[in-house]
């Protein structure tokens, strides 16, 4: 059996992933929410949507000596790079990287930006292409294991004792901006497997700011981009990267964990209409 909703998520989802890699963040929040209504529909008549998606390897052993060369060779190049976001975490929290993971996190102070990309680039990484426009993050795969590292760039705030990361998109307004006000650290040497690599001074309290005084203790369902208490403001950029995170997790028919996110969002920016409808439609379904 099919539903008449069913064509218009996968419509909707080619044109919200097109405007994503344009920056087109208005049409991006037009077409998640088309989605999620699309989405609701379905859910109500009974139908588990759910989009059957490649599996990203990977091999947490061997990502995980990648990680570790990496920033070795980093640090002997005296370049300012250093484990980042959910690296960071899982590295700081069980000496491992995140079970559930798909991607490497790393962080660079943004005036080591392009020369971080340069050296990844002459160590035999390609810059992914089909990604957005932003002008502080690149995302490089390693074609051997076909690991995806994700570089952010950081800029210290000396006058305001803060570093600020998130992801900028420049020329556009600030509704546009996605920004993370971290407690001024440092970096120090730290020695790994592979050689010195550089490491937050403070990591606690960076993985505090990123995830909350809890951040030993492993949250299944929480979700960075709709609950990163560093996060400074609201705006068009957190709405949609809130919403495709719904929309990510809706597609992989888990109700359940769906609800989850989407109590997150409506904590952390109160509920509406919107997003009672959209909360009725998955209680509807999970009573099917």
């Amino acid at each position: 059996m099919t539903h008449p909703a069913l064509p218009r998520i996968e419509s909707g989802l080619a044109a919200m992933h097109a405007a994503l890699l344009g920056g087109d963040l208005e049409v991006m929040h037009v077409r998640l929410v088309e989605v999620l209504d699309a989405l609701a529909e379905v859910t109500r008549a009974g139908f588990v949507p759910k989009q059957e998606r490649a599996s990203i390897p990977w091999n947490e052993p061997e990502v995980r000596t990648l990680v570790w060369q990496l920033l070795a060779a980093f640090k002997a190049a005296d370049c300012h790079v250093f484990p980042y976001a959910g690296t960071l975490l899982g590295l700081e929290r069980a000496g491992r990287l995140l079970p559930e993971d798909k991607d490497v996190d790393v962080g660079v102070w943004l005036e080591d930006f392009a020369l971080a990309g340069r050296l990844l680039v002459q160590w035999g990484l390609q810059r992914a292409s089909d990604v957005p426009p932003f002008a502080n993050v690149a995302t490089y795969v390693e074609p051997g294991t076909g690991t995806s590292l994700d570089l952010f760039g950081l800029r210290r705030d000396p006058m305001r004792g803060r570093v600020e990361g998130g992801v900028w998109l420049y020329g556009r307004p600030p509704s546009h901006q996605r920004l993370v006000a971290l407690p001024w650290f440092e970096l120090a040497p730290r020695d790994g497997p592979a050689g010195p690599a550089w490491w937050p001074s403070a990591p606690d309290q960076v993985l505090a700011a990123l995830y909350g005084a809890g951040w030993r203790t492993p949250q299944a369902d929480w979700d960075t981009l709709v609950s990163n208490p560093s996060l400074q403001d609201l705006n068009l950029n957190w709405r949609c990267w809130a919403l495709k995170s719904l929309c990510q997790c809706w597609l992989t028919g888990n109700l359940p964990r769906t609800r989850g996110v989407l109590a997150q969002i409506a904590a952390r920016a109160g509920e509406d209409a919107q997003l009672r409808g959209w909360r009725e439609a998955l209680e509807a379904g999970a009573a099917t």
